[in-house]
């Protein structure tokens, strides 16, 4: 039987008929949600499918997981099921919708509205009959605070309805949307909400929240989507919600979420309805205007949007409010302090904001601006805005628009328009720029090209022609600034104990200054890489103290853009830097300040000019350290202050030994080259080599070049000189020496920076050119190839190592980078040295095994780039020639033992690898490579017959071998020789090398190279050679045991491929030779006896053999 309230809803559907618009209570008392009533509920529950109806039955239960799962079966089944059993549901579906749409567990929530996807997915526009009575509860599941559940809801009504129609199906509804929203916002409250016997207090509190926020927010949807002509029928409902005071008390919420809701709904008000807020300004004004200082990071964003929409909306806003008293006093102290961590939020409204403030308010202008500013600058110093770049920058950008709004506000008279400038500039703009300056953690802030934008500006009004003198405010404005700047850089300049930082940021100011847009590309250069809000200190600011090598990067000019800069700002910003080079240059010459002389860098680097060397001269020449050299230079080149002040100054500077840090004293030589033509350049450069400096200049110089093609192009004709060639020639003579000397100290970090130019020099190269000539070039490979030549035959290993090591570095970094260079022949004599001294073992090189590892990857990387190299220019190579005759010369001289032969194969084995991973033509190279290896037939045969004739005794002996001609071999006796026969290297290295081949795949399909399989059949030979001697000494089963280690055997071959042809090898020797071939022949019928019968064919009678 039906429950009693399913028999009331039968009964009252019997009785009224259809009512869409009745509203009852839902069957859990768990939750007194209004829900349409259901009629004829007998009639119904005979057409829901029974699976549905206990769904449905599961779907009223308390317990949170059986609603989930029962939900999640529900939309399961609306999929699965015929759409004419899922249409049974429908008229039970809105009681359920409404209901549990807003249920306290948000899986619940988004459960309901994939389930609601599937249902529309399949009833369609059957669903039409119901709409009126969901679309309030499905409007604020779109709004739903929990995101998923939200997205969940909007897409079913993308699907239920297409874009075009969606305004349309809210037009339809839109009477019983905004009935159930306006019941939650002026009727609900929690207990009503939830039961307050069964829910405790906090859900039904954070419910009740929950529903308000999303109802207010619905609202808002509401007004956004509905078309302009459906506006008007709703207008007398929405002044009945407007006139509720409990309303707008939601703008003074405890929740936040309710309080950003709120706003956002004013925004849409101010938007859609503007006559309708003009009507309510009363009420919406002090709402707004008066919740400014609200800090909370979920209200700000729609608070700020709401008071701009609010001014721009309502003519009379300020009317309704007490702007003074109530308004601008909470604004400045939201300024004050700095936004309260979202000055990203807010101020960028600022200058909105306060150009909508009007004249009355502001009088008298000079006090307003000088408090509004003055609070921005102060909440600049709060330590959340100094601990994050983005909350500095919007608060530096902020006030520099609204510096540029106040500069052009008229106040009254001229007399107070040129006191509120003066204000705006020694007050503010002033003392801003110098709090930046003495605060590291805002250098690389927005400020100095807001600053330069804004000159920009005032100085077009000042060039322009006016009639009612507005050029001339500008021009006084300018100088004001001018004047005021000049005083403060000076106050921070002219001390002894002058803050490097702060002298830093004055050259990257004025730089900025100068030339915005060659500054913005360094700047951003700099900027390359991923920084968190929180950046380090150690990247904010300039390490040490010292100046950045990326001051000086990258591809702008070292000489501003000048004759592009309005002279308004060129003469005043030249004076700016000749007073402050001038007071800098006293300081380094009478104080020694090395702060004051990385300034002066600084500067120059900047602003060289003939005009600035000028003034240094002038004030600071040193001649008490003048060289009679020097002196004559000078004369050459009389009327270049530059010159002058090189020869003066700088050079003396760069000769002081205490001096370790010397990279801005090279920027300053960069400075003066700039004001030179290019033979006074080289002459400079070259006068320089020639004198005693130490290598660390020289390896500045270079490596700026590198960096910068501006600066390249001021050394590059040094660089290819003969001057600066030769001195290098004669360096890596001297740094070859110092390691291979047999008493020498070892080299220290002086001698790490020679090395390194050296490396720099030879792996830099310029469009397909080395830094310099290539003549040079190649002496020194020859330099160092010969010292690793001399290394190699030194008993001591640690006076090499050392310079071993450094060659290593450089003759890597010269085989990586420079193109083509393995084709010298210099370059491949050094790659065969290397090679030479991995291939040899350590007991023979005195090399360490860090040292052998370093030289093993620099030569497997030379060979890597070698085949590239040959790949792409068609060349022979003679590294590949000549490294092929020295292992074919080692192998066959008798002189390795067991050790030395292992490091061979192991350092071939290594040789063929990187071919073939190099070699895009698998097999081409190391086919090639294995025929230069492998002996004539005269030398296999000479090789032969110098195996000692011990061997055969045995045999004969046992009756396995007849001879009927005397034996040729060797008649030296194998006891106490610590030498293996040429034979076994020889065999034991063309069989790893074919192996290695087969191994590849490089073999198969070629008939030259498959001959190359019978080179094995030495070993085989070698192998029972050993095997016939009656007692082999330990030297020879030392070198089976290498064998085996290195997977060097038989059974190797004959897994990788057919031996037939080698067995067919074999069987001719033997009959040619006979004597060790026969029993050589005899082991390998023994070997394999599923070769056997193929073996014996090979034979006429086959007894002889078993």
């Amino acid at each position: 039987q039906p429950s009693s309230s399913g028999r009331a809803a039968e009964l009252l559907a019997k009785e009224r008929g259809t009512v869409p618009g009745f509203i009852g209570f839902g069957t859990s008392q768990s939750d007194l949600v209004y829900v349409p009533a259901v009629q004829g509920a007998e009639e119904i529950d005979s057409l829901v499918d029974a699976d549905f109806r206990m769904v449905l039955r599961k779907l009223s239960k308390r317990d949170i997981t059986t609603k989930l799962k029962a939900m999640q079966e529900f939309g399961t089944m609306c999929k699965e099921r015929e759409a004419e059993i899922v249409k049974g549901v429908l008229p039970y579906w809105p009681r359920i919708y409404c209901k549990i749409s807003l249920d306290h567990d948000r899986r619940v929530r988004e459960a309901t509205q994939q389930s609601f996807e599937q249902l529309i997915l399949k009833v369609k526009k059957h669903l039409a009959p119901y709409l009126k009575s969901i679309m309030g509860y499905w409007l604020i599941a779109q709004c739903d605070t929990y995101a998923p559940a939200a997205s969940a809801a909007k897409v079913a009504f993308e699907k239920a309805f297409p874009p075009s129609k969606q305004p349309e199906a809210l037009a339809f509804c839109k009477d019983e949307v905004l009935n159930v929203l306006q019941d939650h916002l002026l009727k609900e409250t929690p207990d009503t909400l939830s039961d307050p016997q069964t829910v405790p207090e906090e859900e039904r509190e954070a419910k009740f929240f929950r529903i308000l926020t999303c109802s207010l927010l619905a609202l808002k949807k509401l007004l956004s989507m509905l078309p302009k002509k459906e506006m008007h029928s709703l207008e007398e409902k929405l002044m009945s919600l407007l006139s509720q005071n409990k309303f707008w008390k939601y703008g003074k919420h405890s929740s936040p979420q309710v309080r950003s809701a709120f706003f956002e709904l004013a925004a849409a008000f101010c938007q859609y309805l503007p006559e309708l807020v003009k009507a309510e300004a009363p009420r919406v004004c002090p709402a707004v205007l008066l919740s400014i200082d609200d800090s909370d990071a979920a209200v700000c964003p729609a608070l700020w949007e709401a008071v701009l929409y609010a001014i721009a909306t309502i003519e009379d806003c300020w009317s309704h409010v007490n702007a003074r008293k109530g308004v601008l006093p909470k604004l400045w102290t939201v300024l004050r302090e700095g936004g309260r961590g979202l000055a990203t939020v807010i101020y960028p409204n600022i200058l909105p904001f306060i150009s909508k403030v009007p004249p009355g308010i502001t009088e008298p202008k000079l006090e307003y601006f000088r408090t509004f500013f003055s609070s921005i600058i102060q909440g600049l110093s709060a330590e959340r805005a100094l601990a994050s770049p983005a909350e500095s920058s919007a608060i530096l950008r902020t006030f520099m628009e609204c510096l540029h709004f106040a500069v052009l506000q008229r106040a009254d008279g001229e007399d107070g328009q040129r006191q509120v400038h003066q204000m705006l500039i020694h007050d503010q703009l002033i003392p801003l720029t110098e709090a930046v300056l003495q605060e590291p953690r805002l250098h690389s802030g927005p400020l100095f090209f807001q600053i330069a934008e804004t000159l920009s500006s005032w100085e077009a009004k000042a060039e322009g022609s006016s009639d009612d003198g507005t050029d001339e405010v500008f021009q006084q404005l300018l100088s004001d600034f001018w004047d005021h700047l000049l005083k403060m850089c000076i106050l921070h300049v002219d001390k002894l104990e002058a803050d490097e930082k702060s002298l830093f940021a004055i050259s990257d100011m004025l730089e900025v200054l100068q030339n915005p847009k060659t500054a913005a590309k360094r700047s951003n250069r700099k900027s390359l890489k991923i920084k968190f809000t929180d950046e380090d200190e150690s990247e904010r600011n300039t390490e040490n103290g010292k100046l950045t090598e990326a001051r000086s990067n990258g591809d702008s000019e070292i000489q501003a853009d000048l004759q592009h800069s309005s002279f308004l700002r060129k003469e005043p910003l030249e004076n700016l830097v000749c007073s402050l080079s001038e007071l800098s240059i006293v300081y380094v010459n009478e104080q020694k300040s090395e702060q004051h002389l990385q300034f002066l860098s600084a500067l120059l680097n900047s602003f060289s000019s003939n005009r600035v060397f000028q003034v240094l001269l002038e004030k600071g020449s040193n001649t008490s350290c003048t060289p009679a050299q020097s002196q004559e230079d000078i004369k050459v080149h009389p009327e270049n202050p530059s010159v002058q002040f090189l020869y003066m100054n700088l050079i003396p500077w760069l000769r002081e030994d205490w001096r370790k840090d010397t990279h801005f004293l090279v920027d300053i030589l960069y400075s003066v080259l700039n004001c030179c033509n290019s033979n006074e350049r080289k002459g400079i450069l070259d006068n320089l080599t020639k004198m005693d400096l130490k290598w660390i200049i020289f390896l500045q110089i270079i490596q700026k070049a590198c960096s910068s093609t501006a600066k390249l192009s001021l050394v590059s004709d040094w660089l290819k000189g003969d001057t600066l060639g030769e001195r290098l020639v004669i360096l890596a003579d001297d740094l070859c020496h110092l390691g291979l000397k047999q008493v020498a100290a070892s080299p220290g970090s002086s001698s790490s920076e020679r090395w390194t130019v050296l490396s720099l020099v030879l792996s830099q190269h310029i469009k397909n050119e080395s830094l310099i000539g290539e003549t040079y070039v190649e002496r020194i490979i020859d330099k160092l190839q010969a010292a690793l030549s001399k290394a190699r035959d030194l008993s001591e290993a640690g006076n090499t190592e050392p310079s071993v090591s450094f060659i290593c570095d450089v003759a890597s970094s010269f085989f990586s980078s420079v193109k083509g260079c393995l084709l010298m022949p210099s370059s491949e004599d050094l790659l065969l040295t290397i090679f030479q001294l991995c291939a040899q073992r350590q007991g023979a090189t005195h090399l360490t095994d860090v040292l052998v590892c370093k030289l093993k990857h620099t030569w497997m990387s030379g060979v890597n780039s070698l085949v590239r190299q040959l790949r792409s220019m068609q060349k022979q190579s003679t590294f590949l020639y000549k490294s092929a005759l020295w292992i074919k010369n080692q192998i066959q001289s008798s002189s390795l033992d067991v050790k030395s032969l292992q490091v061979l194969i192991s350092a071939v084995s290594d040789l063929l690898t990187t071919l073939l991973e190099a070699d895009r033509q698998p097999g081409s190279l190391v086919g090639a490579y294995v025929e230069r290896v492998a002996p004539s037939r005269t030398e296999w045969e000479k090789l032969r017959e110098s195996l000692c004739a011990e061997w055969i005794h045995k045999p004969l002996l046992e009756g396995r071998l007849s001879m009927n001609c005397e034996h040729l071999g060797s008649r030296v006796k194998l006891c106490g020789t610590t030498k293996l026969p040429g034979h076994l290297c020889t065999s034991a290295l063309l069989s790893k090398m074919v192996l290695l081949a087969l191994e590849n795949g490089v073999i198969k399909g070629n008939e030259d190279a498959e001959r190359k399989k019978t080179d094995n059949i030495k070993l085989l030979y070698s192998l029972q050679w050993i095997e016939e001697l009656e007692n082999p000494p330990y030297l020879l089963l030392e070198y089976l045991g290498m064998l085996e280690d290195m997977h060097i055997t038989y059974g190797k071959f004959s897994a990788l491929g057919n031996t037939t042809s080698l067995q067919q090898t074999i069987f001719n020797r033997s009959e040619e030779h006979g004597r060790l071939w026969s029993l050589t022949m005899a082991k390998v019928m023994r070997a394999g006896s599923a070769a056997s019968c193929e073996t014996r064919q090979l034979f006429k009678t086959s007894e002889g053999y078993l």
